[in-house]
């Protein structure tokens, strides 16, 4: 699957529109995976300049805070599932 397809697949809205218009402020995000936090997990973050902030076990999920570029390259990883923003929930 092209990166276009994987970025329209896996990546909410405003997070796209970040990328696209070259943002390079770090952003708050909730990263889904197939089974949850693992090593190899930490070590990507890690490796673009990541910052892993709670393990969310019960929805196979991590949040974390990353650039669009390191987003970006997340999005490649058959691990990742969605990535979403992490913000408040209002009723």
């Amino acid at each position: 699957m092209d990166q276009a397809k994987l970025t329209n697949k896996k990546l909410e809205g405003s997070i796209r529109r970040a990328i696209d218009n070259g943002s390079t402020n770090p952003m708050k995000v909730i990263v889904q995976t197939k089974d949850g936090l693992k090593e190899e997990d930490q070590r990507l973050v890690s490796s673009l300049g990541g910052k892993i902030i709670d393990n969310l076990w019960i929805i196979n999920a991590y949040s974390a805070e990353l650039t669009p570029k390191a987003i970006e390259m997340m999005i490649l990883s058959d691990r990742i599932v969605r990535i979403f923003p992490d913000s408040e929930v209002h009723n």
